[in-house]
């Protein structure tokens, strides 16, 4: 029981049920301005690593910085088409 309520959780805020509702409704414009906001907040994650630390993000922390934003992303998304919409 305990174990479908957490995979119900997970696939609640990190699935892509919000994309699939977002394509369902949403205008193709504003499918891509959110892949462009994706896009920004990556770009931005990235260049304030370096500013923090003076130097250029190595693979380990790339990867782990878009694994990290991606999920980020993905619960607002959710939170927004999902959740919102009740």
């Amino acid at each position: 029981m305990k174990e479908e309520q957490e995979a119900s959780f997970v696939a609640r805020w990190f699935g892509f049920a919000g994309w699939r509702k977002m394509s369902a409704s949403a205008r193709i414009a504003t499918q891509i301005a959110y892949r462009v906001f994706f896009m920004i907040g990556l770009a931005g994650l990235i260049i304030g690593y370096g500013v923090v630390t003076g130097s250029d993000p190595g693979g380990l922390a790339i990867l782990t910085m878009v694994i990290c934003w991606y999920l980020l992303f993905q619960v607002m998304v959710n939170f927004v088409f999902i959740e919102g919409s009740r």
